[in-house]
């Protein structure tokens, strides 16, 4: 029996994942991607692991059964003004080489594996698809996947040469009322804290304790380091990061607005710890209160290295590129580049 998610013409037939397609995805991807080499166990995290959706994935073959094409997106939760979605963030496009001169626009594999990914995994199914793309696919998904382009990734860096970022005594961290912790695993505090804080964030994923320990703490091949930092014993922010050569890589944060404060209290005693010349981020403008600590500590906006802009394709939430303008709050760590 033809497999009911599937597509044929011009020798490729193009249908949605099945068990044991990993082998070829991975021979693929290291074909597509040959620095940046992948094994199953982060394959099956991302994809078969996903704690809020599992095996979005459309893949084209040739005649031959060999594949060819490879379109993906895995699942993840936002709170957008009170109210709970599912997106799907892509990543892990690619085409073979060798076809990659067979039709245009929407004929070609690359369009064709996208366009069964829509109808299969994302009609009536997610809220918006959004990823963070560098400018050749940017041009491809605005003219044939129905893409919008919502604005450049903001890239933010502080020169640690220029400006240099004191330890913060321990004495004077506990006379303010703080404390640290290095996070190895989540509990309901992180839900407290997302569900008290995220009307100030209005539009963001939902970082609560099972996203983080799925992201971060679950990932199987990339070390993050998580912090907490209370005032007082109550949860009130934490961040992600990872060292990469000698730059400091701060690739998410939640903090309560009520503490602004813990960010530089949490920076000034994690950072000197490595030696780092630089702390690099994502953060958009909003919200305008953060968008403020981060100006206040010395984080200046420059051009994204890879020229990379935020997308998006609506779903079911038909305004979620104008909603992202006016809301969205992303990090480095919302993409699968961090």
């Amino acid at each position: 029996m033809p497999d009911s998610a599937s597509t044929s013409g011009a020798s490729f037939t193009i249908r949605a994942y099945r068990d044991r397609d990993e082998r070829a995805i991975l021979d693929l991807f290291a074909r597509s991607f040959p620095h940046a080499p992948r094994g199953v166990e982060h394959f099956r995290w991302k994809y078969r692991e996903n704690p809020f959706g599992n095996e979005h994935i459309s893949l084209a073959f040739d005649a031959d059964a060999r594949l060819v094409g490879h379109y993906a997106g895995y699942a993840v939760p936002f709170r957008i003004d009170g109210r709970d979605v599912l997106a799907h963030q892509i990543g892990d496009t690619m085409t073979d080489v060798a076809i990659r001169h067979i039709g245009r626009g929407p004929t070609s594999i690359l369009g064709r594996t996208a366009l069964h990914f829509y109808e299969h995994f994302c009609d009536g199914r997610v809220a918006f698809n959004y990823g963070f793309n560098v400018a050749n696919i940017q041009k491809f998904s605005l003219r044939f996947l129905r893409s919008d382009r919502v604005e450049p990734v903001m890239y933010r860096v502080r020169d640690l040469r220029a400006h240099p970022l004191a330890p913060l005594p321990r004495m004077q961290r506990w006379a303010r009322g703080y404390q640290l912790e290095l996070v190895r695993e989540t509990t309901a505090e992180f839900d407290e804290l997302f569900a008290r804080v995220a009307p100030a964030y209005r539009f963001l994923v939902r970082r609560d304790a099972r996203y983080l320990r799925w992201r971060y703490l679950d990932c199987p091949d990339t070390q993050y380091v998580v912090v907490a930092i209370r005032k007082w014993r109550t949860l009130v922010g934490w961040i992600a990061f990872r060292i990469r050569e000698n730059r400091f890589v701060w690739g998410d944060a939640l903090f309560d607005p009520d503490f602004a404060d813990a960010a530089e209290v949490v920076l000034r005693h994690v950072v000197p710890s490595y030696p780092v010349d630089a702390i690099e981020a994502w953060f958009p403008p909003r919200p305008a209160w953060f968008d403020a600590t981060l100006r206040e500590l010395a984080f200046e906006t420059r051009p994204e290295p890879q020229d990379l802009s935020v997308m998006c394709v609506p779903f079911a939430l038909a305004d979620a590129t104008a909603r992202m303008r006016d809301g969205l709050y992303y990090t480095w760590g919302d993409s699968d580049l961090f």
